[in-house]
């Protein structure tokens, strides 16, 4: 099936087009993946990387101030610490939430059990502690001798439960230190995974363009050469024409726009040498008989003179009239006249074999050459040519002088009479005149 050329070009459109979706949605593809990796894995990671690192900072704060509040006994202190505890639960709750790594979730858990342990050990810490501060002047010195005697019984306690706590709260450190590397480490990962996205959208965004260029220019290319060959043919075929070659035809390819023009370049082709050959015909051809001229007649004579001559055969020339004419035309008219020179051209034409060549000399006179005719075979051609005009039935004959129209006849044969072209036509002329002159309706060779 045949495209037109609009249809070509539609199709052309709708596969770059094609081509350019298919290369947008894949870079959209490898945006996505990378801002997915972005948003979700890295912002979960760098977030409970926080919340791990919040949670270390709150212990230490909560810590901090549960010693200042044991050493200046500030209660203000106590509360701080209270609202640090209960942040350190719900940033554990939030990083609890936030987390999905197995790994991470069992530290979690130990987490929680180790800060529940701490946060017990400091309460024993704080119920054990001296809740007062250093008694001043106005307190009794009984009282100040008895606050003296509890500090070394509670510093002792105290030194006890917070050497625990202390390596409770160490080991928690350590564990949030763990969640942080944890997640560290699979930021670490993200970022690879979103590095080796990036270097896959460059890939994509690099080949893709290459091939999307490849593409576009072999459609180009594909859609060119489907245009430009039949278009170089066609002006081939113009240059052949123009150069006289009219029996160039291109052949059609297709059916498309180009393939109509070709069609009707071909046509124009036939129909330019019908044209010449008419032309040719009505410059060879005599009007009325449709026989050759004598002027081309005389140029093909030349050229089988030649080609006798190099083969050495012999050629014959005949010269024909109708006896007495004149005398018919004066009788029945100039229509009837040409109406007998029509019939006996075309029984000159019939008797004659297909490659002799016959003309019309004027008038009422013809010429034929017969190509590798002797004289003894030209004297019969010439008998026979005679004896078949003589057959014919003609419109008024029988006022002819003799009471029937008939031709006479007079021939030459090259080389035997003459190696010329131009003198054999003369000597049978010659001959014509001895057969007219020894009583017409006769075939007269010259000697």
């Amino acid at each position: 099936m045949t495209l037109s050329l609009k249809t070509r070009f539609l199709m052309a459109t709708l596969l770059v087009t094609f081509f350019i979706f298919l290369y947008a949605v894949s870079t959209l593809k490898s945006q996505i993946v990378t801002s997915n990796l972005l948003r979700e894995t890295l912002s979960k990671n760098l977030s409970t990387m926080r919340l791990a690192s919040e949670i270390k900072h709150d212990f230490v704060l909560h810590d901090d101030l549960v010693f200042r509040f044991l050493a200046t006994g500030d209660d203000t202190l106590l509360d701080e610490s209270s609202r640090s505890r209960e942040k350190i639960k719900i940033t554990m709750s939030k990083l609890k939430m936030a987390s999905e790594s197995p790994t991470v979730r069992e530290l979690l858990s130990e987490l929680e059990s180790e800060s529940a342990g701490y946060f017990k050990d400091m309460q024993k810490l704080l119920a054990t502690a001296p809740r007062g501060v250093v008694p001043d002047d106005k307190v009794s010195i009984l009282k100040a001798i008895s606050w003296a005697k509890q500090i070394p019984n509670q510093q002792k306690a105290l030194e006890v439960i917070s050497a625990k706590g202390k390596t409770k709260l160490n080991y928690i450190y350590s564990l949030c230190d763990k969640l942080v590397d944890l997640n560290r480490v699979r930021m670490e990962d993200v970022q690879k995974q979103i590095q080796a996205a990036v270097d896959q959208s460059q890939w994509s965004i690099q080949w893709g363009g290459l091939s999307i260029f490849v593409g576009i220019a072999l459609i180009g290319l594909l859609l060119a050469l489907s245009i430009l060959t039949p278009l170089k043919e066609l002006q081939s075929g113009i240059r052949r024409i123009m150069g006289g070659d009219l029996n160039f035809e291109i052949i059609p390819h297709s059916a498309d726009e180009i393939g109509r023009i070709t069609q009707a370049f071909n046509a124009m082709t036939r129909n330019l040498k019908e044209k010449q050959a008419q032309l040719l015909r009505e410059t060879i051809t005599d009007e009325l008989t449709g026989l050759y001229n004598f002027r081309y007649f005389q140029e093909e004579l030349k050229n089988e003179t030649e080609r006798a001559r190099r083969y050495e055969r012999h050629l014959s020339v005949l010269l024909i009239d109708i006896d007495h004419f004149k005398h018919y035309n004066d009788t029945h008219g100039h229509e009837m006249g040409n109406v007998v020179l029509k019939t006996t051209a075309q029984a000159l034409r019939e008797t004659l074999r297909p490659s002799d060549f016959l003309a019309r000399y004027g008038g009422e006179e013809f010429v034929a050459f017969l190509t590798d005719t002797d004289k003894t075979q030209g004297q019969r051609v010439a008998e026979r040519v005679r004896e078949a005009i003589d057959a014919c039935q003609f419109p008024g004959e029988e006022k002819q002088p003799g009471g029937k129209l008939t031709i006479s006849l007079g021939g030459a044969t090259f080389p035997e009479n003459t190696k010329v072209a131009k003198d054999l036509v003369e000597k049978a002329d010659k001959a014509l005149y001895e057969a007219k002159h020894r009583g017409r309706n006769r075939v007269v060779w010259i000697s």
